[in-house]
C-alpha cells in the first residue's frame, strides 16, 4: 500500500492517508495485547508490567497420554447388582436396582423403592449393604438429585487413574472462552467436570493429609498456564508449607515470587485489599461494574487506562496462616471473599486441617464453592460441606465437589498431575517470557517489620517521659493503660533512637534530650 500525504491539511501536523482512506483505530485485541502499566501506588510496590504478543499457550503434547484401555467389569457388576437386590429381599424392603454407572473409581447402583417405601428404610440398611457387597466403603446419595433414585456409590474392583490431558482436550475446556476456566476431573457418569473460577467465585478444598488437595491445587494451577496468557490472569501463591507450590517459581503469570514466610503472607492479602479498593476506584470513575466491563472501556479508548488482569490468590495451608495471626488473616480473607468477585480477585483456600478454629464461620459463609477430600470425622465434613459424606471418600483425588448455588455435592475422581508434567509445562513457559514481578517477599517483610516498629503511641510516650524526666516500663504501661509488651517495645523504640539512656536495672532511664529538642524532632517526623 502507497501512503500519500493528504495536500489539504494545512497549519496542521501532516495527516498519512493509506490507499486514500484513514487508518483504522487500533483494535482491542492489539490493545489488550500490549503493554500495560499499572498505576504507580503510595507504597512503591507496583511497576510496569510488559507482555509481548508472540506468547503461546503450552501444547497438550507435554502432558501424559490417558490410558485408553477399558476395564472389563459386565461379570463384577452384574453380580454386584445380584447381592444388593438380594440385601434389599432378605430385609423385607422393596426395591430394586434399575440403572448402574460406572466412573474412574466408583459404580452408582440406581435404586428405586417400591411405591409407599420410605427412603430412610434402605439408608439405614447401609452397614448391611457394605456387608453384602464386601465393600471397603459406600456412600448412599438419597435421593439423586433430578431423579427419582437413590444411589448406592460403591468403590471400583480396580479404580482407573484421570489424566489431566483428557479433560483439557474435551469440548467442555476448549470451547470455554474464560481464562479462568480450570479442570477438575470426571464425575461418577465419566463425564469431565470443568469449572469456572469466576463464577466460583472463591474456594476451599480441604481433606486429611494424602487425600489429594495438593494435586488438586496443581491441577487447577496447570489448567489456567493452559488456558490464560500472563496478561490476562496472574497469581499470588501463598505456601508456608515451601515445597508445594515451589515448582511454579520463575512462572511469568505471578505478581510476586512464591511466599513462603507467614508473616510476610499476612501483608500480601493486606495489598490485595488494597488492590482490590484501588480496582472499585477506577471502577467508579470509569462507571464500570465490573472488570469484564471496565476492560471493555478502557480496550475501547472511551476513558484513558490500561486493562487490568484477573487476580487468583492461592493459600495452600490456611492453618499456619491462622496459627500466627488469626485476625489479620480472617480480616483480609473475609473482605477478598466479600468485595473482590467483581473486581477480577478471586481466592483459593486449602487446608489439611479442616476443625471450626481454622475454617471460621465467617470465612465459610463468604465462600461458597467447597472441594472436600477424605476426612477422619464426619463433624469434619460438615465443617467443610455442611453435611456428612466426606468421610467415606476413598482418597487418592477422591472428592466431593459443592459448587456456588447447589445444594447437594458431586462426586468427583480428581485429575493427576504429575511431577514431570508440571516441570514440562512450567519451563515452556518460563522460555516465552521472564516474570516481572509487582513486589517481593523482601518488600513484605520490610513493610511489616517497619509497620510494628512504628506505633501510634510513640511520640505520645516520648513527650512523656521528656515531660517526667525519666523512663521505666511501669510508668508507661501504666499512663497508657497498655500491656507490658507493648510498653517494652515502646521503650526499646526510645532507646533505639537515641531519646533515653539503656537499662539502669531497676533505677528509671534518664531522658538525653531536651524539650526543644523532642520539639524538632516531632516536626521532622523522624
Amino acid at each position: 500500500q502507497q501512503v500519500v500525504v493528504d495536500p489539504q491539511v494545512e497549519e496542521r501536523p501532516m495527516q498519512q492517508v493509506v490507499a486514500e482512506q484513514v487508518q483504522k483505530p487500533i483494535s482491542s485485541t492489539e490493545v489488550q495485547e500490549k503493554a500495560y502499566v499499572v498505576n504507580q501506588r503510595e507504597n512503591d510496590m507496583r511497576n510496569v508490567l510488559q507482555t509481548p504478543p508472540t506468547y503461546t499457550i503450552p501444547p497438550l503434547t507435554l502432558l501424559s497420554i490417558p490410558q485408553q484401555a477399558a476395564l472389563d467389569n459386565t461379570e463384577w457388576l452384574d453380580e454386584q447388582k445380584e447381592l444388593l437386590d438380594t440385601t434389599f429381599n432378605n430385609f423385607h424392603v422393596g426395591a430394586h436396582v434399575i440403572n448402574v454407572s460406572q466412573g474412574p473409581a466408583v459404580t452408582r447402583f440406581e435404586v428405586q423403592p417400591d411405591p409407599g417405601v420410605k427412603v430412610n428404610k434402605i439408608t439405614n440398611l447401609s452397614d448391611d449393604i457394605k456387608l453384602s457387597l464386601a465393600a471397603k466403603d459406600i456412600r448412599i446419595e438419597a435421593p439423586i438429585p433430578g431423579k427419582s433414585a437413590i444411589g448406592i456409590e460403591v468403590p471400583n474392583k480396580e479404580s482407573k487413574p484421570v489424566f489431566l490431558r483428557e479433560i483439557l482436550r474435551s469440548p467442555v475446556f476448549t470451547k470455554s472462552e474464560s481464562p479462568l476456566t480450570v479442570a477438575l476431573g470426571l464425575d461418577i457418569s465419566g463425564d469431565p467436570i470443568v469449572t469456572d473460577i469466576r463464577k466460583m467465585p472463591h474456594g476451599l478444598i480441604a481433606g486429611a493429609t494424602g487425600s489429594g488437595k495438593s494435586v488438586c491445587i496443581n491441577a487447577i494451577l496447570t489448567s489456567i498456564l493452559y488456558k490464560a496468557k500472563p496478561h490476562e490472569v496472574k497469581l499470588m501463591l501463598i505456601d508456608p508449607k515451601m515445597v508445594e507450590l515451589a515448582p511454579y517459581n520463575s512462572v511469568p503469570h505471578l505478581v510476586a515470587p512464591v511466599i513462603t514466610d507467614v508473616k510476610a503472607a499476612t501483608a500480601a492479602l493486606k495489598w490485595a485489599v488494597e488492590e482490590m479498593e484501588r480496582r472499585y476506584e477506577l471502577f467508579a470513575h470509569a462507571g464500570a461494574r465490573d472488570l469484564t466491563r471496565y476492560n471493555t472501556i478502557v480496550s475501547g479508548r472511551e476513558i484513558p487506562g490500561e486493562t487490568l488482569p484477573y487476580i487468583v490468590i492461592v493459600i495452600d495451608e490456611l492453618a499456619d496462616l491462622m496459627m500466627v495471626a488469626p485476625g489479620d488473616v480472617e480480616e483480609a480473607i473475609c473482605r477478598i471473599a466479600q468485595k473482590a468477585r467483581a473486581c477480577g480477585i478471586h481466592l483459593l483456600v486449602a487446608t489439611q486441617r479442616p476443625s471450626v478454629d481454622v475454617i471460621t464461620g465467617l470465612i465459610k459463609s463468604n465462600i461458597p464453592t467447597r472441594i472436600a477430600f477424605t476426612v477422619s470425622s464426619q463433624v469434619d465434613s460438615r465443617t467443610i460441606i455442611d453435611i456428612g459424606g466426606a468421610e467415606k471418600l476413598l482418597g487418592r483425588g477422591d472428592m466431593l465437589f459443592l459448587g456456588n448455588g447447589t445444594s447437594k455435592p458431586v462426586r468427583v475422581q480428581g485429575v493427576y498431575v504429575s511431577d514431570d508434567e508440571i516441570e514440562k509445562t512450567v519451563d515452556h513457559v518460563r522460555k516465552q517470557m521472564k516474570p516481572n514481578y509487582l513486589f517481593k517477599q523482601e518488600d513484605l517483610l520490610a513493610k511489616t517489620e517497619q509497620a510494628e516498629s512504628e506505633d501510634e503511641l510513640f511520640f505520645d510516650a516520648c513527650q512523656f517521659v521528656v515531660e517526667q524526666g525519666g523512663a521505666s516500663t511501669s510508668s508507661v504501661q501504666r499512663k497508657f493503660r497498655i500491656g507490658y509488651n507493648r510498653a517494652a517495645r515502646l521503650i526499646e523504640e526510645m532507646e533505639s533512637q537515641g531519646i533515653i539512656s539503656e537499662g539502669r536495672g531497676t533505677k528509671p532511664r534518664d531522658v538525653l534530650i531536651s524539650e526543644d529538642e523532642f520539639a524538632a524532632m516531632q516536626e521532622t517526623n523522624i
